[in-house]
């Protein structure tokens, strides 16, 4: 009760959301670990080693969480979908807006990240606010942080599709290709979101380490889905691998087992007309025949070819 009432006198009377954090950030670091995990071994099953684009993502992963080092991770997945870029489609123009597009990115994380460093001076005033100093304005530099960020992505979803759509492939093959890149649209939404969670964070400030709660969530969801949504157009190895290693020798392996099933069936049934005897007929005005004959046909289509054969 005294805790209570301690709580209740600082501020302090909400529900513990340590659970929500780290079971949120516990799930998106498996996720994404999970999906870098099967790039390499995409690689390894094309008897490839690791790209440029392979390493900048498995960078981001190091550089998973953290509210600075979110902005490094975030980084290092649109520099390994851009050299991913440059290295399927290495035309002249795409070359040219991978470039341009590095550079807005790394500029925009470098700012970024020094903004990130000293939002207070001194860094204690952000947990102490009666300290004498001076913060910026969260709510523009949130809008300075993320409005960039959901640019670039914007960007970066469009880039591809030009040139998927003048290759001389199927329609289907280039709905797939294009449906594969604008899985990241994903993570344009995750973007807006997040930016609409710290503009509402940026207006609180009872209890900030309660209320960045939704903000960290999505801090760990964004990059989560980002590194995913990289790795998938890396994957098709490692799918063929399943369906030709894998799922074909189930398919195969249920077919067998079912035809065999229905084969002994089937020779249930035709030993059970054999061993079944037929009626006389009520009227029948011919001769019977010799119980020793019916005996010996019946006999006889009972066996196997290869038996009636060793027995002439």
């Amino acid at each position: 009760m005294a805790d209570s009432v301690a709580q209740n006198a600082h501020g302090y009377d909400h529900d513990n959301l340590r659970h929500v954090v780290i079971t949120s950030t516990c799930f998106a670091f498996i996720l994404s670990t999970t999906a870098v995990g099967f790039r390499v071994i995409s690689r390894a099953i094309n008897g490839k080693g690791l790209f440029l684009d392979d390493w900048l993502i498995i960078l981001a992963l190091t550089l998973f969480t953290g509210a600075i080092l979110y902005t490094g991770c975030i980084l290092f997945i649109k520099l390994s979908i851009l050299a991913l870029y440059r290295r399927l489609f290495p035309t002249k123009s795409m070359k040219a807006a991978v470039n341009i597009t590095s550079l807005i990115v790394i500029l925009w994380a470098a700012c970024g990240i020094l903004a990130g460093c000293f939002t207070c001076i001194p860094t204690e005033k952000a947990w102490y606010p009666m300290m004498e100093g001076g913060c910026m304005n969260l709510s523009k530099f949130y809008y300075g942080l993320q409005i960039p960020n959901i640019a670039t992505d914007a960007i970066i979803l469009v880039m591809p599709m030009p040139i998927v759509w003048k290759l001389p492939i199927s329609k289907a093959q280039k709905t797939g290709l294009s449906a594969i890149f604008v899985l990241g649209v994903l993570t344009l939404a995750f973007d807006i979101v997040r930016l609409v969670v710290l503009i509402d964070l940026s207006k609180k400030a009872d209890d900030i380490t309660y209320d960045q709660v939704p903000s960290s969530v999505w801090t760990c969801i964004e990059p989560a889905v980002g590194i995913v949504a990289a790795c998938l157009a890396n994957m098709r190895p490692l799918f063929n691998f399943m369906h030709v290693q894998v799922w074909s020798k189930i398919t195969t392996r249920y077919a067998t087992n079912s035809k065999n099933s229905s084969a002994s069936q089937i020779n249930e049934k035709g030993s059970w007309k054999h061993s079944t005897p037929s009626p006389e007929p009520q009227h029948n005005h011919s001769a019977p025949s010799s119980p020793i004959s019916d005996n010996s046909h019946s006999s006889s289509l009972g066996q196997s070819p290869a038996h009636n054969q060793s027995a002439v």
